[in-house]
């Protein structure tokens, strides 16, 4: 049975393969948007998807930039308290990737993996130096949204550390290359227990990329399956 729309419903925004969306609050802050599809005319709820992006490479002891994002419509409170569970098994707490003993790090993550937390929602991509930071965070994230993204859809992104600047042109970016995309905010690792995911992955990928065997191993088993997916580098 099709959904009823309210008639208190209004239009919220067009969209290019659409009528038209709506939306109405269903409860005290809680907002829930619809796709009204035609000629089908079937009501489809907007696909929010959440976007947790960490980097490393900035510094000169590394000749790569590594990007991670991780990209879900998941209940995010239940992933976040799933994730605290494990750091407090490993013992790593909150604690980075570079800050953190090697032995934890490496429980942590592949107690994450051996749960299937994250499987097909960790996107990553390499890119040699020189090169400006902006354009790997922005390739990343571009094509890991629209691999994710089943429209109609809207994205939420949270970088670590990112400045308003930065924020802003990230944003204007993402949607001249076609993102449908709600906001960039900043988010720190200390208080995201997603950011901290996407450190320590981008933090294993580096070292198995600079051929540190203990996180070769962890990382060649993750990328064997289809827990993680590489983004290709592209020319900018």
């Amino acid at each position: 049975m099709k959904p009823s729309v309210p008639g208190s419903a209004r239009r919220l925004h067009e969209l290019p393969d659409c009528d038209e969306a709506r939306c109405w609050h269903s409860a005290p802050k809680v907002i829930k948007c619809y796709y009204l599809s035609a000629p089908s005319g079937i009501i489809r709820a907007v696909q929010k998807l959440y976007c947790y992006v960490d980097e490393t490479g900035q510094d000169a002891a590394s000749n790569i930039f590594v990007v991670v994002a991780v990209v879900n419509d998941q209940e995010q409170e239940r992933l976040r308290q799933a994730l605290t569970d494990i750091e407090h098994l490993a013992g790593i707490g909150h604690g980075k990737w570079h800050k953190s003993l090697s032995a934890r790090r490496l429980r942590y993550l592949t107690l994450v993996f051996e749960r299937n937390l994250g499987r097909e929602e960790i996107f990553f991509g390499s890119y040699p130096k020189p090169l400006p930071y902006f354009f790997p965070l922005l390739d990343v994230l571009e094509r890991a949204i629209k691999i994710k993204a089943v429209p109609p859809y809207t994205a939420r992104v949270f970088v670590d550390g990112i400045d308003r600047k930065k924020a802003a042109e990230l944003t204007n970016a993402l949607r001249l290359r076609g993102v449908s995309l709600e906001l960039v905010r900043s988010r720190r690792d200390e208080s995201e227990p997603l950011i901290r995911l996407a450190d320590r992955w981008a933090g294993c990928i580096r070292g198995a990329l600079s051929g540190h065997p203990e996180e070769q191993a962890v990382f060649e088993r993750a990328l064997g399956t289809d827990y993680m997916r590489r983004i290709k580098a592209k020319t900018p």
